[in-house]
C-alpha cells in the first residue's frame, strides 16, 4: 500500500506574478518497510521483546516515549514533527562472528517524517546530540540518500535517510560462552550494512 501526500509551493516574483511548483512526494507505510521473519538471511525476530513478533509502533510523542523512553526526545525537538515510529528486533545464532548460543541481536527504528526535506534534516541535527557525537563514517557504498556507520566498540550503528525516512540499524554482539565477539570486526560491520542496505531496497 502507498500513500501520496502533496506540497504546492507558491512564491511570489519580482514581477508580482505568483508561481506555483508541486513537490510531491510517495512513500511507504513504514510498517511494510520491516523485515518479516527470516526474510533477511540469517536474522529471526526476536520475540523476547514483543511476544507477538509484530514491529511496535507510536503515531505521537507520547506513545513513542512509552517504546524508547529519553531516546525519543531528539526527534520531536523543533522543527521535526514525526508521523510514525517502528521498532522491531532480531536474532541471528548463526554468525561465526557472533557465536551461538546469543548470537549477535539487531535493533531496527524506522522513523516516518512529514516529508524528505524533514528526514534529511534529522540526519544531519542528530550530529547535535550527544547520543550521536562519535565517529561516524561514511558508508561505502552509500545507502539511500546519505548514510553512516560508527563502531561504538560494542556495536555496529548505521544511520541513513530515503525519502521521507530516517532509519537506524544497531548490530551488537550478545556476549556469552567462550569465544566471546570482538568489537569492530569486520564481519559484524558487513552484517550490519547488509541489513541496512535490504530496508533501503524497499523504500
Amino acid at each position: 500500500m502507498t500513500r501520496l501526500s502533496s506540497l504546492i509551493l507558491c512564491v511570489t516574483l519580482g514581477t508580482g506574478l505568483l508561481a506555483c511548483g508541486s513537490n510531491a512526494t510517495s512513500s511507504k507505510d513504514p510498517v511494510s518497510i520491516v523485515p518479516v521473519d527470516k526474510a533477511v538471511s540469517g536474522w529471526s525476530i526476536d520475540t523476547t521483546i514483543n511476544a507477538n513478533g509484530q514491529p511496535m509502533t507510536a503515531t505521537t510523542k507520547d506513545g513513542t516515549i512509552g517504546l524508547i523512553d529519553g531516546a525519543a526526545a531528539p526527534f520531536y525537538r523543533d522543527p521535526y514533527t514525526p508521523k510514525e515510529f517502528v521498532w522491531q528486533n532480531y536474532v541471528n545464532t548463526s554468525m561465526p562472528a557472533a557465536p551461538p548460543p546469543l548470537g549477535a541481536g539487531l535493533v531496527l527504528y524506522i522513523w516516518e517524517m512529514p516529508s524528505a526535506n524533514q528526514a534529511s534534516g534529522l540526519y544531519n541535527d542528530l550530529l547535535k546530540e550527544s547520543e550521536y557525537s562519535g565517529n561516524w563514517q561514511p558508508t561505502s557504498p552509500p545507502l539511500g540518500t546519505e548514510s553512516r556507520i560508527e563502531d561504538t566498540n560494542t556495536a555496529w550503528w548505521v544511520n541513513f535517510h530515503q525519502d521521507v525516512f530516517y532509519v537506524e540499524v544497531f548490530l551488537s554482539p550478545s556476549y556469552g560462552p567462550p569465544p566471546d565477539s570482538v568489537p569492530g570486526n569486520a564481519d559484524l560491520k558487513a552484517a550490519a550494512l547488509d541489513f541496512a542496505k535490504a530496508i533501503a531496497s524497499k523504500i
